[in-house]
């Protein structure tokens, strides 16, 4: 299949894929891989996992690679240490990828955001299959399950694995990491909810997940120095435009130095900055070392972020929460960024 946007089905092969999957009493099963996109978030690692617990069940060998390093403040999810980076272990995972028999795409939908990951996919003869809800997909596998309204490709898993009958199947555990990126990819359930989504959930909560504890272990685990980065972070490197709403956040490669940032350390900080009352729009813009940047926006209401992202910064998201990048200096990155926030907030007026 050719790697290019174009208008797809929101289901494409599930027969086949329902067949390649079906339980097995053969030695070691299929050899299965899941990955997920760089600098995976709750909804990365929760889809993940918890479809590694229902694939594992029906008797498959199945590894989960990330491009990059894991956040840490997921680091009790279960199985959180088994999980594979392939920045760290790019020989081996090169060579897990060439020989898998199937290979799942979770959380993204197309090969650029898993790095030298995506190379290792493409080149591989495995049967390839899309799990997102990020819009504009690029159509490079075998099947795929796609759906731009969910809140989370957790959700999306979950369904799929209810519509192939193994819904019994989910243990606690895989039931409680699809939780978790639902959790996560909804902010709590501030956004993006639907009817489905909490039907979904209330299913869930019937077979044992635990609420409480799962949403203290996500929003209530900041370690000193990251809940001191997120104050430093909304009280000294904000900036304001009360009259459009908009605040801008940016954290740059001396900020990086000076509070030795890491990934997961700034989770959460659009988000947190989002809940003062006059911003509509939210940007965290950190700069990393090899000078590339990093746009992270969170909005109320209904304006899109995502085109924001999608037109002027090569990302996407979804209406409420998308991110992008820049290649540009700083200085003329956070211009293009007011410039492009300024024209599409002034023309929503009118």
């Amino acid at each position: 299949m050719e790697n290019t946007n174009i208008e797809i089905p929101e289901q494409y092969n599930i027969a086949l894929l329902a067949e390649k999957i079906a339980p097995t009493s053969k030695k070691g099963g299929q050899r299965i891989i899941i990955t997920s996109h760089a600098n995976p978030d709750g909804d990365a690692l929760g889809s993940s996992i918890g479809l590694q617990f229902l694939l594992e069940s029906l008797g498959h060998t199945v590894s989960v690679m990330m491009p990059t390093e894991l956040p840490n403040f997921l680091d009790w999810l279960p199985l959180y240490e088994r999980v594979m980076v392939a920045e760290t272990d790019g020989m081996r995972c090169a060579a897990m990828l060439n020989e898998a028999d199937i290979i799942f795409c979770l959380d993204y939908n197309a090969l650029n955001r898993v790095n030298e990951v995506g190379e290792w996919i493409g080149k591989s003869k495995a049967f390839k299959v899309m799990i997102d809800h990020h819009m504009l997909p690029q159509n490079f596998t075998d099947a795929h399950y796609w759906r731009t309204s969910a809140s989370s490709t957790c959700e999306l898993v979950y369904e799929l694995i209810a519509q192939l009958g193994y819904k019994n199947l989910l243990s606690k555990d895989g039931l409680a990491c699809l939780y978790v990126g639902i959790l996560t990819d909804t902010g709590g359930f501030r956004h993006a909810t639907s009817p489905n989504v909490f039907r979904i959930v209330a299913e869930m909560l019937e077979a044992g997940v635990d609420n409480n504890v799962l949403t203290d272990l996500v929003f209530n685990t900041y370690s000193a120095k990251r809940f001191s980065l997120l104050t430093y972070a909304c009280s000294q490197k904000m900036d304001y435009d009360e009259a459009l709403g908009i605040g801008i956040i940016v954290l740059d490669r001396e900020a990086h130095e000076k509070w030795d940032i890491r990934r997961g350390d700034t989770e959460g900080i659009p988000n947190f900055a989002l809940s003062i009352r006059l911003l509509r729009v939210v940007v965290l813009v950190t700069e990393r070392k090899d000078g590339s940047i990093k746009l992270s926006m969170r909005s109320k209401g209904d304006f899109s972020v995502q085109e924001i992202c999608r037109q002027y910064f090569n990302g996407g998201g979804h209406r409420n929460a998308s991110g992008g990048s820049s290649f540009i200096p700083l200085a003329e990155t956070l211009h293009k960024l007011k410039s492009a926030l300024a024209k599409a907030l002034t023309a929503e007026k009118y």
